[in-house]
């Protein structure tokens, strides 16, 4: 039997990573993106805080961060046909320490030497009013930092995407891989069988069933993390850096007049098959959160939680992403991201 090929390459997940993939590969090859939601973007895309954080511990993701703000910086400017207007805008940071003043160091001496402005900060409530009456902290403050629009991304990309003759087919749920030997050929979907010479998996929480279903194993952990919304508050301002007590876990961002906010609350939680990863913010999430604010933020306790939601980020346990050749030929990763997607 002759299968005909349906692209170049197929990438599974029409996410940031998948999308970003497909909209890099699209002016050169043949490039069909296969996505089991409604629409591009509704899975992790659609369920975080956007916040470019550029100052953390992990060196892999402090250099992805750094070059993510720069390319994002200049986007629009670069790709107008795809971006009317900046997907990303500058707020600055405030990178507060609770416990262990010495905890982010390494990384401030990192990011300088690449020419990341990073400044101490003996007076953190001066530039973060939500710090006021906290405990003695540590700060770090990047004037720079950036807030990105995750749904702007989305749909610039896919608008390149489409100019340079890809498609993204959602609705289609992936089930398997297909293999011709130990060659990786293209995808079993619930829509039939497409091929390609090459397969990108960027599926996400759903990235490592799909590798198993060629006995490929990767340890792709889902953490489920909640995000909740505050109620109107006079702190919540656009001259408000994004806050985060670091080695405690709490941060909020100005958000619509509100906040927000996560307690960085985690629960190993894998995903059924199919669509719809977010979830309700249960009480427990709005208990915590309300706990850390009462003594990390201060002028932010009382706020009114007025909503939230919980969504997934799958991480490998350690050696950063997946990213880059797989276990068999003609299968790449783009999988494993956290929250750097």
């Amino acid at each position: 039997m002759t299968r005909q090929r349906c692209a170049d390459v197929i990438v599974v997940g029409a996410g940031l990573a998948g999308l970003s993939v497909a909209w890099h590969l699209a002016p050169t090859a043949r490039v069909l993106v296969l996505d089991q939601g409604s629409g591009p973007g509704e899975e992790a895309s659609a369920q975080n805080a956007g916040m470019v954080r550029r100052l953390g511990e992990d060196p892999f993701e402090r250099a992805l961060a750094v070059r993510t703000a720069a390319r994002l910086s200049g986007l629009a400017e670069q790709h107008p046909e795809d971006w009317a207007a900046s997907p990303a805008h500058r707020t600055g940071a405030l990178l507060a320490l609770g416990r262990d003043p010495h905890h982010l160091h390494d990384a401030v001496a990192h990011l300088r030497a690449v020419g990341v402005r990073v400044e101490a900060c003996d007076r953190p409530a001066e530039l973060a009013p939500v710090l006021a009456g906290a405990p003695p902290l540590a700060a770090w403050y990047l004037p720079d930092e950036l807030v990105a629009d995750a749904w702007s991304l989305v749909q610039g990309f896919r608008s390149g995407l489409r100019r340079a003759g890809g498609q993204v087919q959602t609705g289609t749920r992936a089930l398997a891989l297909l293999r011709n030997g130990a060659r990786v050929i293209g995808v079993n979907t619930d829509q039939g069988d497409v091929f390609a010479d090459r397969v990108v998996l960027a599926a996400g929480a759903w990235s490592a069933a799909l590798a198993r279903s060629i006995g490929l194993e990767r340890a792709l952990v889902p953490l489920r993390r909640s995000l909740l919304m505050g109620g109107p508050h006079p702190l919540s301002r656009p001259d408000h850096p994004w806050t985060w007590v670091d080695d405690v876990g709490i941060y909020a961002r100005p958000e619509g007049g509100g906040w927000l906010l996560s307690a960085c609350d985690e629960v190993v939680d894998w995903p059924a098959p199919g669509p719809g990863s977010r979830g309700p913010a249960e009480e427990w999430h709005r208990a915590l959160a309300a706990d850390k604010l009462a003594r990390w933020m201060p002028p932010l306790a009382g706020l009114r939680l007025k909503g939230g939601w919980t969504g997934l980020r799958t991480l490998p346990p350690t050696a950063g992403p997946c990213w880059g050749r797989a276990g068999a030929p003609g299968l790449w990763w783009a999988a494993g991201l956290g929250a750097l997607g």
